[in-house]
């Protein structure tokens, strides 16, 4: 079992992913909700509310344009995971940037650095 500090940096991840297009769609949202409370064996309504909780901070620091901010924050959440949970961690990053079929010019950097920092 995943204990409390590292699911919750699991979901900030999963908010980055979602929010480094610009916006966080409802597919992207409704998919870290569903999948992230099965992997980090938390509930649904809990999920949520921390994943917008994070989502509205990460708009706030101007992560969605700010690509140097949000790998920033990447890497604040991804220090204390140990190497599963990275892998973990990554794998529902991956699916959310690939969720809407199509990866964006500004997620690419994104993705790229994360992958770099989670398999090195």
């Amino acid at each position: 079992m995943i204990n409390p500090a590292s699911a919750q940096n699991i979901i900030k991840l999963a908010a980055l992913a979602a929010i480094v297009d610009g916006q966080a769609s409802d597919q992207e949202k409704n998919f870290i909700v569903d999948e992230g409370s099965y992997l980090l064996r938390i509930s649904q309504d809990e999920l949520r509310f921390k994943l917008e909780l994070w989502i509205r901070n990460y708009q706030e620091k101007d992560a969605p344009n700010n690509p140097g901010v949000a790998l920033n924050l990447a890497l604040d959440a991804l220090n204390p995971l140990t190497g599963p949970e990275k892998h973990l961690a990554f794998h529902i990053c991956e699916q959310v940037i690939h969720i809407d079929r199509e990866v964006k010019d500004s997620e690419l950097p994104f993705f790229f650095q994360l992958n770099r920092i989670v398999f090195s």
